[in-house]
């Protein structure tokens, strides 16, 4: 237990210092939409990165790499913003890839996600949780829980769709869920965010209740949750 605690703190350590120190204010907004290419809360805090608005220029932005860090790797993280329309992307993910094991927690190729005023969706290419292929479907608010030796319980929404109470829509292309620490460290990936009439979208992710990944339909305190599809999401490899 003690050596799992060492690496959850070293692991927090390796990447909080770096995003949080280039990680900009998520925007502020008045109605339309937007979006940002990643973001962390839990034992480890990250705000959306990078974040856009359509009330804000600029109205686009790219990250071609983070700093340095044991955690998270990826090649370009994307969001874009206009009108009532959102869209971002991530490509080339690694999570978890030398920080507690020799392969990567999660992997993709790439990982997107768009909305309007009125519907949203998400695209996956190969992505792999633990090693194993996920055969992503397009039914919104689908779940996996795959235990990982030395990490524990790891849970993906892919195309999560909330609908928060002001009106507004945001698709998350994929959120992983870990236990750390007593705590649930989440991780949103590729997110957009469209209000509908005029209605001001929020600046930050969707509440997410401190849950267990063993447990991915406990029902949040504060913001609306998704229902997860009834089936699981097959794995091949």
């Amino acid at each position: 237990m003690r050596k799992h605690l060492i690496k959850y703190a070293a692991v927090g350590g390796a990447l909080a210092a770096p995003l949080i120190a280039m990680a900009p204010a998520s925007a502020t907004t008045a109605g339309g939409s937007s979006a940002f290419g990643l973001s962390a809360t839990g034992l480890l805090s990250v705000p959306p990165t990078p974040s856009v608005s359509s009330t804000s220029a600029p109205h686009e932005k790219s990250l071609v790499s983070l700093p340095h860090n044991r955690l998270v790797q990826l090649s370009v993280l994307r969001a874009r913003a206009k009108g009532d329309r959102a869209e971002a992307s991530v490509v080339d993910l690694r999570i978890a890839q030398a920080a507690i094991l020799k392969t990567a927690v999660l992997s993709a190729k790439l990982i997107t996600s768009k909305c309007d005023s009125v519907a949203g969706s998400s695209k996956l290419v190969d992505v792999k949780l633990d090693g194993h292929s996920i055969q992503a479907g397009t039914s919104p608010n689908s779940t996996l829980t795959v235990p990982v030796q030395g990490v524990g319980g790891v849970r993906v929404t892919i195309n999560k769709q909330v609908h928060n109470a002001n009106g507004s829509l945001t698709v998350t292309g994929l959120e992983l869920a870990v236990q750390a620490l007593g705590k649930t460290q989440v991780i949103d990936i590729a997110s957009a965010t469209c209000a509908a009439n005029g209605h001001m979208p929020p600046t930050s992710p969707p509440s997410t209740p401190p849950s267990s990944p063993d447990n991915p339909q406990s029902p949040p305190s504060e913001a609306p949750t998704p229902t997860p599809v009834n089936s699981d999401l097959p794995v091949t490899g």
